[in-house]
């Protein structure tokens, strides 16, 4: 930008009569940079801009008393004129019988010119990928398919947009390297969602905004049993939406449950969503459950999986299966903040696991696995 900004200046000062000197040139530079910080941190009118940068402008008291030269005039004017051409956008207000007043749009301005190596090039792509539906720049050949178009994201376009404006700033031979990659990636990793989120965004965007207020929360829920009715819940407390296998949950807190609840965001009617004026417990934390499991040992083996807040191995053990065979097999002390979760995940290996304590959530695996049982009992 100087060597634009220079330029310009020796423009500036000839339009002025002025020579184009270095020092002049300076000057102008100098006098530019100083209206650009002006403008971007207050509204000025014209007389407030000469007051501050008066030095600048060759004005002094006697000269801010009265009527402001032509000459001054028009060297503002090719000031703002140069600041726009480099992307600057000025706001100008006009009120009636009031002078007008100028203001630097934030965030607007020159582009920014990123400098990557090739490896952030990829990177970039990468990125890219997890929210780009693979098959939008390649047919789905029957003989090698590509992954499944994945649900909508719902924040899927904002990403795109973002990495698409970064883009845009790369030298051409960084361009090509980023198109190629993103229109044949070499690795598909897509950041896909189970079900189609985008519809719910508006839910998202409500939720957040109660959160970051600290306001209680209303609304309508659909269980995961769909045939029964939805279950209106009133004086939510919500502290964070997060992301689990393949879903968006909201973590919020029930005062009629007096507990922690996970909501699916897709379960909740965005037309009944509504915010509290009901402040919420800010210093209330969840509390996390401590349950025991035993665990195949091979499945331990290479080492358990960080789906626990924490976990431990307590002990070890070998026994002999229905077939005589000797096994092993260990046990996990670990903690969660779901019980609901945690028979969830346990189900998934299997007889591979065996949930020991505490009493009641055995109890509740006891009455889910009875529960799976009768599906296939006829």
């Amino acid at each position: 930008m100087s060597d634009n900004v220079h330029s310009r200046s020796a423009e500036i000062e000839s339009h002025n009569g002025e020579t184009s000197s270095g020092a002049l040139k300076l000057e102008a530079t100098e006098r530019i940079l100083r209206l650009l910080r002006l403008l971007l941190a207050n509204t000025c009118t014209r007389r407030d801009i000469f007051e501050h940068l008066a030095i600048h402008y060759k004005l002094d008291r006697d000269t801010l008393g009265q009527e402001i030269p032509k000459r001054v005039n028009k060297m503002l004017e090719r000031d703002l004129q140069f600041l726009e051409e480099q992307g600057f956008e000025i706001h100008k207000m006009k009120k009636s019988a009031q002078p007008t007043l100028y203001h630097i749009v934030q965030g607007s301005g020159p582009e920014t010119t990123f400098l990557f190596t090739s490896q952030e090039v990829d990177s970039l792509a990468l990125l890219y990928s997890l929210f780009e539906d693979p098959t939008r720049y390649a047919s789905n050949n029957p003989s090698q398919p590509l992954p499944q178009q994945p649900s909508r994201h719902p924040f899927a376009e904002d990403v795109l947009a973002l990495f698409k404006k970064i883009s845009s700033t790369l030298p051409d031979a960084q361009k090509k390297q980023f198109d190629r990659w993103v229109r044949k990636p070499y690795l598909y990793f897509n950041f896909s969602t189970v079900a189609d989120y985008l519809p719910h965004r508006s839910t998202i965007d409500t939720i957040i905004q109660a959160i970051s207020v600290h306001q209680q929360l209303q609304f309508e829920y659909l269980p995961s049993n769909r045939q029964q009715h939805v279950v209106f819940h009133e004086h939510i407390d919500p502290y964070y939406i997060t992301y689990l296998e393949g879903h968006f949950y909201l973590i919020a807190y029930n005062h009629k449950m007096n507990e922690f609840l996970e909501y699916r965001i897709d379960r909740i009617r965005d037309e009944s969503l509504k915010i509290l004026p009901d402040v919420i417990d800010v210093e209330r934390r969840r509390r996390p459950v401590e349950f025991c499991f035993w665990i195949d040992g091979d499945i331990a083996k290479p080492g358990l999986s960080q789906r626990w807040l924490t976990q431990n191995i307590e002990k070890e053990e070998t026994y002999r299966d229905e077939r005589g065979r000797e096994r092993r097999r260990v046990l996990v002390r670990a903690t969660a903040y779901s019980e609901w979760r945690v028979v969830q995940q346990l189900l998934k290996y299997g007889e591979k696991a065996e949930l020991v304590s505490p009493p009641h959530l055995r109890e509740r695996m006891k009455k889910v696995v009875q529960q799976m049982h009768s599906l296939y009992a006829n």
